[in-house]
C-alpha cells in the first residue's frame, strides 16, 4: 500500500493489521521530515509547511508558541446563544422525529447522531463557527484560518435508556471541537475527560472548547436523563493526509 491509497481507507472504521502498520510506518516517516522541514528553508505561507510545523510543535517540550499540541483544551467562548442553542436543538428533534438518529456513520466509535448538514439551521450554525474557531485555529496551530474546513460536524445525543457515553479515543482530523447544547439540568454526570491532563470539561451550553484530535477523550457516562452535544473534527482543505495517527479502538 503506498502513500495514495490511504484515500480508499476509512479512518473511523477497523483497520486491518497490514493497514495499520502501514499507517504507523507513514506517521513515523512524516515526524521525521517534519522535523527536517524545520531545519530546511521551506515557504512559511504554504499549507504543507504550516501543517508540518503544527505537527513538528508537538515533540517540544519548552515551547515558545502555544499550540493545541502542547497545551489542554482550549474553551473558545460562545459560539451559541441560549436561544440559539434551543432552534439548533428543536431543529434536531424535529429531524429526528420523522428519520431517527443515525448509529453507523463512524465505525471505530459509533455515536447516536446527526450530521448538521441535514439541518434546517445548518447555514447558520457553519457560519457562526467558521467565523468563531477558524481564526483562533490560526492562532493555535500556526495554519491560516484560510486552510480549515470541517471534516465532519454532527449532533450526538447521549440518553440514559440508549447510548450513555464514549469511551477512550482520537479523533482522525487535525482539530476537534465539543460544544455542549442543552441545559446540565436536564441530565446527570457526564461530561468530556482529557487523559493527558486529568481534566474534565462540564461546559456551559453554547461554549465552544477545542483540542488536538490525537489527544485521547471519552464521553463520561450519564447517569440520567438527556445530554446533547455538538462535535466538530477540523482540518485543512484536502482532507486528511497520512501524517495522522488513526483511530484505536480503546473502549467503549
Amino acid at each position: 500500500m503506498d502513500s495514495h491509497d490511504l484515500d480508499n481507507i476509512d479512518l473511523f472504521g477497523d483497520l486491518s493489521a497490514e493497514d495499520q502498520l502501514e499507517l504507523n510506518q507513514m506517521n513515523k516517516r512524516r515526524q521525521a521530515e517534519a522535523h527536517k522541514l524545520h531545519n530546511e528553508k521551506a515557504t512559511p505561507d504554504s499549507l504543507e509547511f504550516q501543517r508540518r510545523w503544527y505537527l513538528w510543535s508537538a515533540s517540544q517540550t519548552t515551547p515558545d508558541r502555544l499550540t493545541l499540541k502542547n497545551h489542554e483544551p482550549i474553551n473558545y467562548g460562545q459560539a451559541f446563544t441560549p436561544s440559539q442553542c434551543q432552534e439548533i436543538l428543536q431543529s434536531t428533534y424535529n429531524f429526528v422525529g420523522t428519520k431517527g438518529w443515525s448509529h453507523q456513520r463512524h465505525g471505530a466509535f459509533p455515536t447516536r447522531d446527526v450530521p448538521v448538514s441535514v439541518l434546517s439551521v445548518s447555514t447558520m450554525v457553519y457560519e457562526r463557527l467558521k467565523a468563531l474557531l477558524f481564526p483562533k485555529l490560526e492562532e493555535h496551530t500556526g495554519i491560516e484560518a484560510k486552510f480549515w474546513t470541517f471534516r465532519d460536524l454532527f449532533i450526538v445525543g447521549y440518553h440514559e435508556d440508549h447510548q450513555r457515553m464514549l469511551g477512550l479515543h482520537t479523533d482522525g482530523c487535525l482539530a476537534s471541537l465539543t460544544l455542549l447544547l442543552n441545559d446540565p439540568a436536564e441530565f446527570q454526570g457526564g461530561g468530556t475527560f482529557f487523559e493527558k491532563f486529568d481534566m474534565l470539561v462540564n461546559q456551559t451550553p453554547g461554549d465552544a472548547w477545542v483540542h488536538d484530535a490525537n489527544l485521547r477523550h471519552s464521553g463520561i457516562e450519564i447517569t440520567q436523563g438527556t445530554r446533547v452535544i455538538m462535535v466538530g473534527f477540523m482540518d485543512t482543505v484536502g482532507g486528511i493526509t497520512e501524517e495522522y495517527s488513526v483511530l484505536t479502538k480503546e473502549s467503549i
